[in-house]
């Protein structure tokens, strides 16, 4: 069977079809020109600004505009289609010309109006509407108010802390926050905290960053968008450190080297403390050292002493004893009134000589009585360090240190000043 090629030419001989034709070309002339007529079916342009611009004379009394900010509207614009097909969000603006009006802080409700701009000269349009037709202005003077961040760190109930560490108190990267805006909402104000919810027992120091939130005085959130917070966001440190109990040793300074003072003849009270540090330095802390205790304060009759405890700098003393007591045991030893003749000055500049106007020293020598007794003044020899003193000229004052010879278990108690002069040699 002979199949018959369908001819474009024998379908315009078909009435049936020409009229369908000219029905679909009929519909789409229509919605083209529609599409196109700008004059009964307004153009809709987005993105355009909103401005709100108060009197010279409400601005020099302080007032501001803290909303709408960065606020746009749509503005429908007709005319010439030629024209209004070029206009563009930045060939307008929206207003709320009643606001050169405004005197005192509130909350308004404006009208808005759409304006040309002047970037480029299209005037052929004009404006139908504006969506909103209205603006919720606020104004009132600015006030910043600064607030000292309170913890809100939360714990599950049932929390159990790990006895072998302790938790202490978190550390923020900002103690205070900034917080400014329109007067009236920024004293409504009362607190600013953090929120931090505990999961897990805490084994190890916790560090995150957490969000500001302000509440007010009935303790409700507040989230006012025309507030502003400075900074938003704090750094938290909760620090979680394992705790020992170490015993305390007494150091001591210019203690005569042949002295012994075994454990028998030194007490400490209290003898040991809790501490709480990083793992690394406590693993190296086989006991706290006090504070030196200088022998030249030490006398049979002078031998109690509040000392301070002194720890690494990471470490925290959780028994919070700032000091404690030691005591020696010098029963055996006695004291001796001795004259010193002997006079050394070191460290002086080279090119320079002193002379030591103070010729004696009475000075109490105490150690065992075998030794002391056979001291004289040429055993004791006084020394005046010049070391940071160099070159010093002049008469001056200074204190002096002593060294006994043929009695390693014997030393000087008390202080003691010379006079001395100082010259160019």
């Amino acid at each position: 069977m002979k199949i018959k090629k369908l001819s474009l030419n024998h379908l315009f001989y078909n009435n049936k079809f020409v009229l369908f034709f000219s029905l679909v070309i009929s519909v789409f002339l229509w919605l083209f020109i529609s599409s196109a007529d700008t004059e009964d079916h307004p153009r809709a342009i987005t993105s355009v600004p909103i401005e709100v611009t108060l009197s010279d004379a409400a601005q020099a009394d302080g007032l501001k505009v803290f909303s709408p900010v960065n606020k746009t509207a749509t503005v429908y614009i007709k005319g010439n289609s030629l024209v209004v097909n070029q206009v563009s969000a930045d060939d307008l603006k929206v207003v709320a010309l009643s606001a050169s009006s405004i005197t005192s802080p509130n909350t308004y409700t404006l009208p808005l109006t759409a304006q040309k701009t002047e970037k480029r000269n299209l005037t052929d349009f004009s404006v139908s509407y504006v969506s909103p037709e209205q603006a919720i202005v606020i104004v009132d003077r600015y006030k910043e108010k600064t607030f000292n961040i309170q913890s809100a760190i939360k714990y599950p109930t049932d929390y159990k802390s790990d006895p072998a560490y302790f938790v202490g108190q978190e550390t923020l990267n900002n103690d205070t926050v900034t917080v400014s805006g329109p007067e009236k909402q920024v004293q409504e104000v009362n607190r600013v905290a953090f929120e931090y919810q505990v999961t897990d027992t805490l084994r190890e120091t916790k560090n995150f960053t957490a969000d500001l939130v302000m509440y007010d005085a009935n303790d409700n959130k507040i989230t006012d968008s025309s507030l502003t917070l400075n900074p938003k966001q704090v750094e938290v440190t909760i620090p979680v450190l394992p705790r020992e109990v170490l015993p305390l040793d007494a150091v001591f300074t210019n203690k005569p080297a042949g002295l012994l003072l075994g454990s028998g003849k030194i007490a400490i009270e209290p003898k040991t403390i809790e501490v709480a540090g990083p793992a690394d330095v406590l693993t190296n802390l086989s006991e706290v050292s006090l504070a030196p205790i200088d022998f030249s304060k030490v006398s049979p009759s002078t031998n109690s002493f509040d000392v301070d405890v002194s720890l690494p700098a990471t470490c925290k003393n959780l028994s919070n004893i700032p000091t404690a007591k030691v005591t020696l045991d010098l029963s055996g030893l006695s004291t001796r009134s001795i004259t010193v003749t002997n006079f050394n000055v070191e460290n002086l500049s080279s090119g320079k000589s002193a002379e030591v106007n103070t010729k004696t020293l009475n000075v109490t020598v105490v150690g065992p009585e075998d030794e002391i007794s056979k001291l004289t003044g040429n055993n004791v020899v006084a020394k005046i360090n010049m070391s940071g003193n160099e070159n010093f000229t002049g008469h001056t004052e200074m204190p002096v240190t002593f060294s006994i010879s043929s009695a390693p278990s014997s030393w000087v108690y008390g202080s003691y000043m010379v006079n001395l002069s100082v010259s160019s040699s």
